[in-house]
């Protein structure tokens, strides 16, 4: 049976490669139409292989295999497996009058995809007054990640979540993250962006440095970091209540918003086990930090491990400073942490 064509979702593809560049700090040096599809052609400095988008969904990577050849697969997969993801989910209910799409100003826009399961004591209520009760519990939910690591970068993640969105996360298997590898995590970090809208703030080691030097506490960053996740989802999301397990220096975020004429209820909860929407903002949190430290460990040739103890940091830590000095160290490292003074032996 032949493939129906997709516009939408062919454009979407082709963004998400863009994107996966980016992230990755190569390059595209070739983009063209070609006969009934698109073509981009990606250099990670070394390896060249061109990717080519049909309609009908189809991706082809083409070039000799390698490194880039493989990672390219990988992410071809990941994109499979997230479609097969949504495909599993029924539509989300259709409404009589739907609520203005939810959106970012971010590379990717995502929309709801699956379906709320709907108590039988529901069944009977006209539509509007499901989607109120979608509504009333509708909440923004931030996530933290690398604030105490460090090497790599501090990541704070956002969530647009109502109570659909909620029952969606509890079908993942997140509840307990310490049960979670790397890869099971990246994994789960594509599905809970495929439910929600959804954006991430990223704060590089060289940024976060510089700007430390001026704040000089790192409750601070935090909480500047929060603000810029709460601004780019309340461009679009309307909703009043945020809910946070670090939400930095509070009185900072408030200011901050309220200038913007954004009035919040903040809620800190001590324990992220307690909110499944917490568990799933800081899951996608860490997949982010995790796959930026990798970056920041194949740019220098060296690995960046996390959550490890002094003595490893110590070691790795020379070992970077031997080979490009202080400087060097700044861009993969948090300076303001103690083990930074052993590691340039500073007394």
């Amino acid at each position: 049976m032949k493939k129906q064509k997709n516009y939408q979702a062919h454009e979407a593809a082709i963004q998400s490669l863009r994107e996966f560049v980016s992230r990755k700090g190569w390059s595209i040096d070739l983009e063209r139409e070609i006969a009934y599809g698109y073509q981009i052609a990606v250099f990670d400095g070394k390896l060249r292989n061109p990717v080519d988008f049909f309609p009908s969904g189809k991706i082809i990577i083409k070039g000799n295999a390698g490194v880039l050849w493989d990672a390219l697969h990988a992410w071809k997969e990941e994109r499979n497996a997230a479609a097969e993801f949504k495909a599993e989910m029924l539509p989300f209910p259709m409404l009589a009058a739907q609520p203005e799409a939810i959106s970012l100003p971010l590379p990717t826009i995502n929309t709801r995809v699956m379906s709320l399961p709907i108590p039988a004591s529901q069944t009977q209520l006209p539509p509007a007054a499901i989607a109120s009760q979608q509504l009333a519990h509708a909440r923004i939910v931030l996530g933290v990640a690398g604030k105490d690591d460090y090497f790599g970068p501090l990541i704070i993640s956002a969530l647009y979540v109502d109570a659909w969105a909620e029952a969606q996360f509890s079908m993942l298997g997140i509840h307990d993250m310490a049960l979670l590898s790397d890869d099971l995590m990246l994994e789960k970090a594509e599905k809970i962006k495929a439910i929600c809208a959804h954006a991430l703030v990223i704060i590089g080691p060289t940024n976060y440095n510089k700007a430390y030097e001026t704040t000089h506490s790192q409750e601070s960053m935090l909480a500047w970091g929060n603000v810029r996740a709460l601004v780019n989802m309340l461009e679009k999301a309307t909703c009043n209540i945020v809910v946070t397990h670090q939400p930095g220096d509070v009185s900072i975020v408030e200011t901050a918003l309220a200038k913007k004429g954004q009035q919040i209820l903040l809620k800190q909860e001590t324990d992220t086990r307690m909110d499944i929407a917490l568990t799933a903002a800081t899951v996608l949190a860490h997949a982010e930090y995790v796959q930026c430290l990798a970056q920041l460990s194949q740019r220098i040739g060296q690995s960046l491990p996390k959550e490890v103890s002094d003595e490893l940091m110590i070691k790795i830590g020379r070992e970077i400073v031997a080979r490009g000095g202080k400087n060097a160290l700044a861009e993969v490292a948090k300076l303001h942490f103690e083990v930074t003074k052993a590691i340039l032996q500073i007394e």
